[in-house]
């Protein structure tokens, strides 16, 4: 659930920043280009040591039809392999790759507005299981997606331009399987499949940037096409889920003497109708504890990366990342997997140190060291772990121009 709210966010952010860090000047065509590779190993104080990869590869062109008249195409592949990820999004062995694409037209209305409506479209496969084909993934989708966007720029000099963006998409789930219908029905598998994770995404986003800053606020809802709602009665109702995040965000890139700083801060506030069925053992139903409003967090995300460029090419790294979340009706739980009071709350945090190396003005490489520390009050950790210590070797390359 929170990959899809992060890819529509993803998708409403690129179109604003695209906008502005592409040059729309007398050339005819104008070329985009990033790709970073990355290549780690993960030593966690749970389980065996693993390996993992990262590739994350933006191409895009912008095309001059006329002075007013532009078109921008953008093809994103992301790979995010095994690793270490906040509590209760994903397991260490998880792995994804997404394929889009977004196509823009771009009409400036005079020097200081500019309307962007486009298309996009996506495709994501997931796998848990090191035999799991690509296409058989629980929780792969496909979506297509229709994009309206304004923006007003005040600052011709240090590039300030607002972005009021609204997106919409129909996202659909081939393979999801509902596995408390399964286990209530097992008979009944036409109950537990049918798209029941198929959703429309309605999202809008105002996002300024100037100069060398940049934040916004998202805003997201979630309205499902067949998944109804858990009652206290632990059977589904007739109300369908509907979730809503709204997100706040800022950060910006400065160079300070010798010093590169690229902080960053998010707020996230997650609801949903959708309540929660626990039960301890598939012979037990008379443990069934009923949470409602399970999924309902509010999230705190900071990033500060620093660089200390000891010469041209050379520079010495450090970075804190970390992500606090708080649920605000789900309590913890303790060993036996029984509720006990207090509230859950997850935090994640991971220091980072590196060298690192500019080949030349459109490439780099990284060799870094992470440190996480992931700790949690709910002590039931059976599926998924919430406090452990990892240590992270990892070798990164970036190309851009």
């Amino acid at each position: 659930m929170k990959r899809i709210i992060l890819s529509a966010v993803i998708a409403a952010v690129m179109g604003g920043r695209l906008c502005a860090a592409v040059a729309e000047d007398s050339k005819i065509f104008t070329p985009f280009f990033d790709m970073t590779l990355n290549e780690a190993a993960y030593m966690p104080s749970v389980g065996n040591i693993f390996s993992g990869g990262n590739i994350n590869t933006q191409v895009g062109l912008l095309a001059k039809v006329t002075e007013k008249d532009h078109i921008f195409g953008l093809y994103n592949f992301n790979y995010a392999g095994q690793g270490f990820a906040p509590q209760d999004s994903k397991q260490f062995t998880d792995r994804s790759m997404t394929h889009a694409f977004n196509f823009e037209y771009r009409r400036n209305i005079n020097e200081k507005f500019r309307v962007r409506p486009g298309v996009s479209l996506s495709s994501d496969y997931s796998r848990s299981g090191a035999n799991e084909a690509w296409k058989n993934g629980l929780y792969n989708m496909s979506a297509l997606g229709f994009q309206l966007a304004a923006d007003y720029i005040f600052d011709f000099e240090k590039n300030g331009v607002v972005s009021l963006t609204y997106l919409s998409k129909a996202v659909k789930f081939p393979n999801y399987t509902d596995l408390l219908r399964e286990f209530q029905d097992p008979s009944n598998t036409a109950n537990a499949n049918g798209g029941l994770q198929d959703q429309g995404i309605k999202q809008v986003s105002l996002r300024p940037i100037w100069g060398k800053w940049f934040g916004g606020i998202t805003y997201t809802l979630q309205n499902f096409d067949n998944q109804k709602v858990v009652e206290n009665t632990g059977v589904y109702g007739t109300t369908k889920q509907k979730d809503t995040t709204t997100a706040v965000d800022a950060g910006f890139h400065h160079a300070l003497w010798i010093f590169e700083l690229y902080p960053m801060a998010s707020y996230t506030m997650h609801r949903s109708n959708q309540n929660f069925m626990r039960y301890k053992s598939l012979n037990d139903s008379a443990s069934a504890t009923f949470v409602s409003k399970n999924y309902d967090y509010n999230e705190l995300t900071l990033s500060v990366p620093v660089d200390l460029n000891i010469t041209s090419k050379w520079a010495l790294g450090g970075a804190l990342n970390m992500t606090s979340r708080k649920y605000t009706d789900r309590n913890r739980r303790d060993e036996n997997n029984d509720y006990v009071d207090g509230l859950q709350k997850n935090l994640m945090t991971t220091l980072t140190g590196s060298i690192r190396k500019r080949i030349n003005d459109t490439a780099m490489v990284r060799l870094y060291y992470a440190l996480t520390v992931a700790s949690s009050n709910n002590k039931f950790e059976k599926y998924m772990p919430g406090n452990y210590t990892g240590n992270t070797i990892g070798i990164a390359y970036q190309l851009s121009y």
